[in-house]
């Protein structure tokens, strides 16, 4: 007996172990192809965050369908009686190894089932600004059990999608991404109120990430015997926008004040400052 014919049914599984994966691979390539050149013909990123999301959790998901569908039909056309069983019940309902894996890895397979409830019911989106964790920062990546965030100070907070379902979500990206800049300034009494918001209304208009609707306004919110506190909300585009307009305005107002209002605590430096350097008699 030839070679050949001792080992013709291993090379038979060689065979079909390796055009049944390259058939998966390529697949799965062509699969995420059709995704990308979709999404770059539409510019989703950009113009729906919604479906860009969707889409790549459905080329994540392609990819794992694929394997378990590839590695059934390895263990159905292979030449062994045990593999042919365990595709059997790997088709038919898991069989008990499924089970097995299945109580072996509960908490990745509610990350897995997490991450697809979010990518479809999205609470948050690729690109969305969110508070999470006491963190702020813009979701940079959903994957199939970790969703990535990007903080403001340019970390990463890799969070498990189960923990992330499970916790409040703030969005400031969903519906209307508009977000107010708000600067409020404690004043001492005798302060030109109507002058200070004449002062802040004018800033606001003039700064660059200033938009004109919702209208701005300026408004006493409170008053103590220190004095009276005086806020101005003026909107921005989104929440990073409306950070940085209201540090530039409370920064820009606290220059122009002096001479119509004295803000809390000022005139005590100024007395200290002056006492400081009083000459000795």
């Amino acid at each position: 007996m030839s070679f050949w014919q001792q080992n013709k049914d291993y090379f038979f599984d060689a065979i079909v172990v390796v055009v049944v994966l390259a058939g998966a691979w390529l697949v799965y390539k062509l699969v995420k192809r059709a995704i990308n050149r979709f999404s770059k013909s539409r510019n989703l990123a950009e113009t729906d965050p919604g479906a860009y999301t969707r889409f790549r959790m459905i080329q994540r998901l392609s990819a794992v369908v694929l394997f378990f569908v590839a590695l059934g039909v390895i263990f159905w056309l292979i030449k062994s009686t045990r593999l042919n069983q365990l595709a059997t019940a790997m088709f038919a309902t898991g069989g008990v190894v499924g089970i097995a894996v299945a109580f072996a890895a509960q908490t990745t397979i509610a990350n897995l089932v997490s991450g697809v409830i979010i990518a479809f019911a999205q609470p948050i989106r690729l690109g969305d600004h969110v508070l999470i964790e006491d963190e702020f920062g813009t979701v940079e990546s959903i994957g199939l059990f970790y969703t990535r965030i990007r903080v403001w100070d340019n970390r990463r907070l890799v969070i498990p999608n189960k923990v992330l379902s499970d916790r409040t979500i703030r969005n400031y990206s969903v519906v209307d991404p508009r977000m107010p800049a708000l600067v409020a300034l404690r004043l001492e009494y005798g302060s030109e109120i109507e002058a200070v918001r004449q002062l802040l209304l004018e800033l606001a208009r003039a700064h660059p990430l200033f938009i004109p609707e919702p209208e701005p306004v300026v408004q006493v919110i409170d008053a103590d015997d220190r004095g009276v506190t005086v806020r101005l909300v003026a909107w921005a585009a989104d929440q990073p926008k409306a950070w940085t307009m209201s540090v530039d305005l409370r920064e820009a107002a606290l220059a122009r004040l002096p001479g119509i209002a004295t803000p809390v605590g000022l005139r005590w430096v100024q007395a200290l400052a002056e006492r400081r350097f009083e000459p000795e008699g």
